[in-house]
């Protein structure tokens, strides 16, 4: 599937992670697991250009994993949603779904504490909302390309198979999360593009 030419999945990392242009800036969508923040790093100094702009999607350790490591490289700006800057930080831990894997995971994984990010409440890129997908974890945020009608909704919702769904055994509020897939599929975007699966393409793309 050929994406939008201003927008790329980095090749290799735990949980999809996206490079996208918008005007001069260089913006990075998710950081991956730890093992990722070299490949990210790679990948951005094959293309001899650096992410001027992280945007987190949610704070699970396979999408914020490889963050200390980009800021360390990079110093880009960071953008997390407000309901998990402090977990991003170090200040808090995160909080479970009520499955025991969810549990487990919980238990056992640690990310490396990021302390100078910004609450996505502050952000102001011309061309990009964020959109608030509560649910999956509880400041989930989405981010919507107006340019490209593409969202970026990190594990609000995913395809399998022929389905667009929820993964449940992860996800804090499995109603609140299914009220922000219809949200987002109410949207009509031409582009889904997920932290799991298949980049999702409608027939207005």
């Amino acid at each position: 599937m050929n994406l939008p030419e201003d927008i790329k999945q980095i090749p290799g990392t735990t949980a999809h992670c996206y490079s996208l242009k918008i005007g001069d800036l260089n913006i990075l969508v998710d950081a991956g697991m730890k093992s990722s923040g070299h490949k990210i790093i790679a990948f951005y100094e094959n293309m001899k250009m650096k992410p001027d702009v992280v945007l987190i999607t949610h704070y699970h350790p396979d999408h914020i994993g490889g963050l200390a490591m980009i800021v360390s490289h990079f110093s880009p700006a960071v953008y997390v949603p407000d309901l998990e800057v402090d977990v991003v930080r170090g200040k808090a831990n995160v909080k479970p779904a009520k499955s025991l894997i969810s549990r487990m995971v919980a238990g056992i994984s640690r990310t490396e504490p990021v302390s100078d990010v910004h609450p996505v409440s502050e952000i102001s890129i011309e061309g990009i909302t964020p959109v608030a997908t509560h649910g999956h974890t509880p400041g989930s945020t989405s981010y919507y390309v107006e340019k490209d009608r593409a969202v970026f909704v990190g594990d609000a919702l995913l395809k399998k198979g022929s389905e667009i769904t929820v993964n449940k055994a992860f996800t804090i509020d499995y109603d609140e999360a299914l009220r922000s897939k219809e949200m987002i599929l109410g949207m009509k975007p031409s582009w889904i593009l997920p932290g799991h699966g298949s980049v999702i393409q409608f027939g207005n793309a």
